[in-house]
């Protein structure tokens, strides 16, 4: 027994290892038998009884070698010492073999087992046969399933909305906000929304002066290769890198439709891209060449313009340039531009100290002039006879008149006088808005003999006016049209002020005053009380640096502020309402 015992090996420290894993033995020869032989469930051996195998292929062994045995073969019996000691023997093995088999049958339920390729193939083709079947399933309960199932509308709304009322939501989101960044966005949701969110008809108003978008010839060419077939109107205000490349990209691809297109402050562009640009759009009527280059308004390439727009420009801003040669200009726009509406020319220089307005040739060269913007330029009328102004037609259809002076010039506003605003309105009606702030040469009486009875935004600020004692005059004349008021920095009379202020709140219900600005003025407290009270539709007031007012009230007011201050004043006394030095 001890010549087949296997050695055993020493550790580091020169003790013998253990001969098999054990838990805890009382026993010094290192534990090489595990069951104790108090316990009976640990042993399995039982004298002439049966045998119990605990794995198949023992079992098959055995009942090999019991089958290769003779018949008469008897086994060898020793004395009893010899048996005990055998069966002791065959109860380690068996344990033995137990606890290898158990140690062997966890390792194996515990690891798993691989799968061959055809397994593997075999298990996929299962699985996707098993979706298909359960999509279809889906389908056909969605199929089936009433209009208003809960699955069809958290799942299956986006798919089944039609597409056109689908166009319809993001044409008003568009007319909301615009159309960049939303459809770009849009775009990225699923490909149902892109599908709706490049179609032509929702690209046709841009404005790309917002600054959401990189500003240069690239962008503007994928746009107009991609999304802007159908365009109308394009804003590209403020795209200072725009050159002649870009331009000529969106002349190529958008210019069928093209109406309007607003270049203001696109600083890079010449004379030629914009001239290809008015050759090749035929339905353009809107431009917009304020604060660009000398080269784009020159002589020549304004006379090009004008003269293949002739019969159908409708709006001309040339404002913030330098013009040379102005004259000639204006001659080709009143020959040339019968259906102009709005003409801006305002703050630009000219190579003459004045700019000669032939105003009765211009109002028989555009009769359709509504809106006209001649705001920091130095300008004269011309000087014609009595008969020729008498037959003068005027701009009927004029709406907005600013005439408005830089006060840092010097001698800005000298030319402008009482005789020439009347030229320009000797027949303007329907006027709305009259700019007149730093003319000082306009007198109230002038003023009084406009032809304009509905007046609704009248700037006067620091005009001549406030020399003379008519102000109430021009505030009860529209009084009853006017919504916004600047009467700022101008030093009335503070009888004549006073008597002014009374005059245009004296009718509560007929007031649609919303904003005046009295900055600057002699106004007092109870007259601004008056003011609010006779003024219901009055949303902004302006009365800083007024000295006639308290402490604490010299500031602007809006909104909430605007209700606390009449409510304050209302519940103050007559004596804290008067000014204190």
């Amino acid at each position: 027994m001890a010549r087949h015992q296997r050695l055993r090996q020493r550790g580091i420290f020169g003790l013998l290892k253990p001969a098999e894993p054990m838990f805890f033995s009382f026993l010094p020869n290192g534990a090489q038998e595990w069951p104790s032989d108090d316990d009976d469930a640990d042993s399995d051996y039982s004298p002439g009884g049966a045998v119990h195998y605990d794995d198949e292929d023992e079992q098959e062994a055995c009942s090999s070698k019991l089958q290769t045995l003779p018949k008469n073969t008897k086994p060898k019996t020793g004395p009893l010492k010899g048996r005990v000691n055998s069966g002791k023997r065959q109860d380690a093995e068996d344990t033995k073999r137990q606890r290898q088999s158990a140690v062997k049958s966890s390792s194996k339920s515990a690891r798993p087992k691989k799968k061959t390729r055809r397994e593997t193939r075999a298990s996929l083709a299962a699985s996707s046969s098993t979706e298909t079947q359960e999509m279809g399933s889906t389908d056909e309960l969605d199929t089936y399933s009433p209009a208003g199932s809960s699955s069809e509308g958290h799942q299956m709304w986006g798919q089944r909305l039609p597409m056109i009322v689908l166009q319809r939501v993001f044409q008003f989101v568009v007319q909301a906000e615009g159309a960049i960044p939303y459809l770009c966005r849009a775009c990225q949701v699923c490909r149902l929304w892109r599908e709706a969110a490049i179609h032509s008809s929702l690209w046709q108003h841009m404005d790309l002066a917002n600054g959401r978008i990189k500003c240069v010839d690239t962008t503007l060419q994928w746009l107009a290769e991609n999304r802007l077939s159908h365009l109308k109107s394009i804003n590209l205000g403020g795209w200072s890198k725009l050159t002649d490349i870009g331009l000529k990209a969106l002349v190529t691809h958008c210019s069928k439709y093209l109406t309007s297109i607003y270049l203001n402050g696109c600083i890079k562009l010449t004379a030629t891209s914009v001239c290809l640009l008015v050759d090749n759009c035929p339905m353009l009527h809107t431009i917009d060449l304020s604060h660009t280059n000398a080269d784009v308004v020159s002589i020549t390439s304004m006379t090009h313009i004008l003269q293949t727009t002739s019969g159908h420009l409708r709006l001309l801003n040339l404002s913030g340039n330098r013009l040379k040669r102005a004259p000639i200009i204006l001659k080709c726009l009143k020959t040339h531009c019968s259906n102009l509406v709005t003409l801006n020319i305002s703050n630009c220089k000219f190579t003459s100290d004045f700019l000669m307005l032939h105003i009765e040739e211009l109002q028989r060269g555009c009769p359709r002039l509504e809106v006209l913007h001649l705001a920091g330029c130095m300008v004269r009328a011309s000087q014609v006879s009595s008969k020729v102004q008498a037959e003068s037609t005027g701009f009927p259809q004029l709406q907005e008149l600013s005439l408005s002076v830089n006060t840092n010039v010097v001698n800005g506003g000298i030319a402008i006088d009482d005789n020439m605003l009347f030229r320009l309105l000797v027949k303007s009606h329907q006027l709305k808005l009259l700019d007149l702030r730093g003319c000082t040469h306009i007198t109230a009486v002038g003023m009084q003999r406009l032809p304009v009875y509905d007046l609704q935004h009248l700037f006067i600020s620091q005009c001549s006016v406030s020399r003379y004692e008519g102000i109430e005059a021009i505030i009860h004349k529209w009084r009853h049209s006017l919504i916004e008021l600047d009467l700022s920095w101008n030093v009335f009379p503070a009888m004549a002020l006073d008597i002014a202020m009374k005059k245009l709140s004296s009718v509560p219900g007929q007031s649609v005053l919303r904003v005046i600005n009295l900055a600057g003025t002699s106004i007092t407290a109870e007259r601004v009380r008056s003011i609010l009270e006779g003024c219901p539709s009055l949303v902004s007031l302006h009365l800083a640096s007024c000295r006639g007012l308290p402490r604490g009230m010299k500031r602007s007011y809006h909104g909430d502020c605007l209700v606390q201050l009449k409510s304050d004043l209302n519940a103050a006394p007559a004596s804290s309402l008067e000014y204190v030095e």
